[in-house]
């Protein structure tokens, strides 16, 4: 019995299917990186932008997944104004392996005049940025005027894009007629989706009056805003919603802000004034009023209490991180329609542990699983784990905390995938722990290209080692739950995640495959193991969305594999559904369910679910889809996936299934 498992993009499909699986007609020797790392490890740096550039390219050179690699600085910050941005690095930033997605970004405008690097670092470290962004890993961004006599012009504005554009791109990169180039500026010292605005009176009259109502990709990247003093025109209207901190800020800009945001509720908090959007409340403005302030305090409150509590994720079409091959380079930056950033909540890791949850995150390299090697000396050799406090003292009670196994997709991090599909989030809140391996990817270089091709297509190696794993944290941390244990992973991860199910069936209570519907790769199951999961049930909810892999965007309706997957599954599961959807009586799905419910996702995205009884009326079988969302990670697809988990558990000595309704 077939089950078609991850899907990845449709270039990495064809080229698996013309493949025959792991072979390339004319591919040189295939080759893996193994000892996989996610840092730069550099010391704090402070730069001048021309200075940065330079540095760049041998810097990132040598990170995971940059070998043979040639990168240079972006052109587009060519001809850049000398001396009029600087740059700070803090200790060992994330990179390689789309780990800078994890970096944490600043972005503060001044027009104060600086008579060198000294003092414009003097001046990040009195505001406490410096000590603020080391604590969570990233850079910060000073921008000042390019004429400082004439304050922030348009001209400023014209600059600032292209700086947005070659700093918050991840991985773009130049093909020529003999190679591609990569530009080494984003990874070096950018972010993508953690990025966060600074305005300092003539820099907040700045945001305010041509940021904030300029490109949608510009201000719709920015996750949060501090805006202390500064003016705002009548005229000016902010082009999409953003978090806001004002220290003594025009009424006029409190209003703006306030209906960008759609603010319908308020309260005051020490002293500040905060409006919130009752149904999104990351759309929020907070007011404070200081006649003397203490700037450093301010951007404290700023930075905790706004800042890293949201974050953006590129969900729908989007140019912003493909290379282009006509020039200025950065077209996408004049087409602000192309692309929407969801505001999303945030469970920032400081200084190693979450600000939610206390979770303390640490990353593994070990060897306990060597044994089970691919045919190219691949194994399961790195992890994260996501441990709460209570559980690493001890005084958490035994078997007490439920564990999710977390399963990235292709050319993603662990750590980055556990916190933008929104499990971080969920861990942190439910107090669960979570484990994230990263799956180690065989690289092959077929014609002048490189090739990543995913490791869980290799029958054998992860339905055994994930168990082992699973096994493994057990045994390590007693207060883990042995019998609340989940999986859940994306595209390439929902492979893994079929992986987990059949090879440690009697650990797993519940998993959610996400994305995992393509059929270029296969699970080749046995009669035994699927009657093996028939007597003991497996609770399974397969997500995607309307313009996933799962879907088919022509009909209207969910894809054939998605359908066999789900009639698959409803089989496994004693759950009665014909060979044959009948899509004119139920749409989408061909099925009449036993619920369907439909939700909007923060304030934005319609999302329908579906749930079919097993014959003992238990809702063992899920499907969730959200309308305009493509492949890509989306947080509040983990809050779906554990509400749908945590209602099953599993007795560890016996594999009965237990289900307890909400």
């Amino acid at each position: 019995m077939k089950k078609s498992v991850a899907g990845g993009t449709a270039l990495f499909a064809a080229i698996f299917l013309a493949a025959g699986m792991f072979r390339l007609a004319g591919a040189e020797a295939p080759y893996s990186y193994m000892n996989y790392h996610n840092r730069q490890n550099n010391g704090a740096t402070f730069e001048a932008l021309e200075e940065a550039r330079r540095s760049g390219p041998r810097a990132v050179a040598s990170l995971y997944g940059n070998g043979g690699k040639r990168f240079a600085p972006h052109p587009a910050l060519e001809h850049f104004p000398a001396g009029s941005v600087y740059v700070y690095r803090s200790a060992n930033l994330y990179g390689g392996q789309t780990a800078a997605r994890n970096n944490t970004a600043v972005v503060v405008f001044s027009e104060r005049r600086f008579q060198g690097k000294e003092e414009a670092l003097r001046f990040l470290t009195d505001l406490g940025l410096t000590r603020q962004i080391d604590a969570v890993t990233g850079s910060i961004i000073l921008v000042t005027p390019a004429d400082p006599g004439a304050g922030f012009t348009r001209t400023d504005l014209k600059n600032y894009y292209t700086l947005h554009g070659v700093l918050f791109t991840q991985n773009a990169s130049r093909r020529t007629n003999k190679e591609i180039v990569y530009y080494s500026d984003a990874e070096y010292c950018g972010a993508h989706g953690k990025v966060y605005f600074i305005g300092i009176e003539g820099g907040a009259t700045f945001i305010n009056n041509l940021v904030a109502p300029g490109r949608h990709d510009v201000i719709g990247l920015c996750a949060g805003l501090m805006l202390v003093g500064g003016k705002m025109d009548a005229a000016a209207k902010v082009a999409t919603h953003v978090p806001v901190y004002l220290l003594n800020g025009s009424p006029a800009a409190v209003e703006q802000y306030r209906k960008v945001n759609g603010t319908d509720a308020y309260r005051v908090v020490d002293g500040v004034e905060e409006f919130y959007n009752r149904l999104v409340p990351l759309r929020r403005v907070m007011a404070a009023t200081d006649p003397q302030p203490e700037l450093s305090a301010h951007v404290a409150d700023a930075f905790h209490d706004l800042f890293l509590q949201a974050q953006r994720v590129s969900v729908v079409r989007s140019r912003a991180q493909e290379a282009t091959n006509t020039p200025p380079y950065l077209n996408y930056v004049a087409a602000p329609d192309i692309t929407r950033y969801a505001l999303c909540p945030r469970n920032a890791i400081v200084d190693g542990v979450t600000a939610r949850g206390r979770l303390h995150v640490s990353f593994h390299r070990e060897e306990r699983f060597g044994d089970l090697k691919t045919r190219y000396d691949q194994y399961l050799q790195s992890w994260y784990e996501f441990i709460p406090q209570d559980v690493l003292d001890g005084t958490a009670a035994r078997g007490s905390v439920p564990v999710i196994l977390a399963l990235h997709g292709t050319g993603d991090d662990p750590l980055m995938f556990v916190d933008e599909i929104g499990l971080l989030e969920v861990a942190g809140r439910e107090k669960a722990a979570v484990i994230a391996p990263f799956e180690e990817e065989l690289v092959v270089v077929h014609e002048g290209a490189r090739v990543v091709m995913g490791v869980p297509v290799s029958e054998g190696i992860l339905t055994k080692a994930l168990p082992r794993l699973i096994a493994h944290v057990l045994e390590k941390y007693p207060a883990l739950d042995a019998s609340r244990v989940y999986a859940a992973g994306y595209s390439l991860g929902g492979g893994a995640t079929y992986r987990a199910m059949y090879g440690g069936m009697e650990q797993i209570a519940a998993a959610v495959p996400m994305a995992g519907m393509h059929d270029d790769m296969f699970y080749h199951s046995t009669p035994d193991e699927d009657a093996r999961l028939r007597e003991i049930g497996m609770p399974v909810m397969i997500l995607t969305s309307t313009f996933d892999l799962g879907f088919n965007q022509e009909e209207g309706r969910l894809t054939d594999n998605t359908l066999k997957l789900l009639r698959d599954f409803a089989r496994l599961n004693r759950v009665p559904l014909a060979d044959v959807g009948d899509f004119s009586a139920h749409p989408m799905i061909g099925y009449r369910a036993d619920r369907m419910e439909v939700s909007t996702l923060a304030g934005e995205w319609r999302t329908f679910l579906w749930s079919f009884n097993n014959d003992e009326g238990v809702p063992i079988l899920g499907l969730s889809c959200t309308e305009n969302l493509t492949h890509s990670l989306y947080p509040y697809y983990g809050e779906i996936a554990w509400n749908f988990m945590k209602r099953f558990a599993r007795e560890s000595k016996t594999g009965k299934l237990l289900y307890a309704p909400e």
